[in-house]
């Protein structure tokens, strides 16, 4: 961004006072009980419209916003405000212009550095993977126990290493089924499909989500001897 300008210390002519129609006044003046006032700055016989837009902690300096520019002048600089309602309204366009204008560079630098920042950080845990998944290579090689691992990835605020085993299994056997007179085979086989279940209670660590049973089932009438 363009370093604001700095307009020297006044020096004002009866002449120029007698023009403007009022006593000149400090520019620091304005800043402190006006901010945003527009005002015709009087730098000795060069005469500016400006807006008034602030002083920051007593500083020697007064922003202000001349042609459209971001610019400072001293403090002690001499101004008289503005009361042409054309004048003013012309200034209070270019104000808004200019902030519209910075608003869209403060936008467009917070983007940048947000857009940096998630860069940084997906390069950061891209290296982090590529530690967690070489310490987890060693460790099936032999070369470390697990507990020791996993304490090295809690260090790394890395997720545990869990190998996790897939069991698959058959299971064939059969019972009989004394049915009621109204139901034939098909109704009991339809229950078996529906409600038979196996029980992995004493079965160390199954999860219980990612249980998957698939039932066949015939059922045949058996002669009542």
């Amino acid at each position: 961004m363009t370093q604001p300008s700095t307009l020297q210390a006044p020096t004002v002519g009866d002449d120029t006072q007698r023009a403007q129609g009022t006593e000149p006044q400090p520019i620091a003046t304005f800043a402190a009980s006006a901010p945003g006032q527009v005002v015709t700055i009087l730098n000795g016989y060069l005469i500016k419209n400006a807006v008034v837009l602030g002083q920051r902690d007593d500083a020697p300096k007064v922003r202000v916003l001349v042609d459209g520019q971001l610019r400072t002048v001293s403090s002690d600089i001499t101004a008289v405000p503005i009361s042409d309602p054309a004048t003013g309204q012309a200034l209070a366009q270019q104000a808004l212009a200019w902030l519209l204008a910075r608003h869209r560079l403060i936008e467009d630098q917070v983007r940048g550095q947000t857009e940096q920042i998630a860069e940084q950080r997906r390069a950061y845990d891209s290296k982090l993977a590529e530690v967690r998944s070489y310490a987890i290579d060693r460790c099936r090689g032999g070369d470390l126990y697990r507990d020791v691992l996993n304490e090295l990835l809690a260090r790394l605020g890395l997720s545990p290493y869990q190998p996790r085993q897939k069991v698959q299994f058959t299971i064939t056997g059969e019972f009989e089924v004394n049915p009621d007179s109204d139901r034939d085979t098909s109704d009991t086989v339809s229950d078996v499909r529906d409600y038979l279940r196996i029980n992995t209670d004493q079965v160390d660590n199954v999860d219980e989500d990612t249980i998957n049973i698939s039932i066949e089932a015939d059922a045949d009438e058996i002669d009542d001897e």
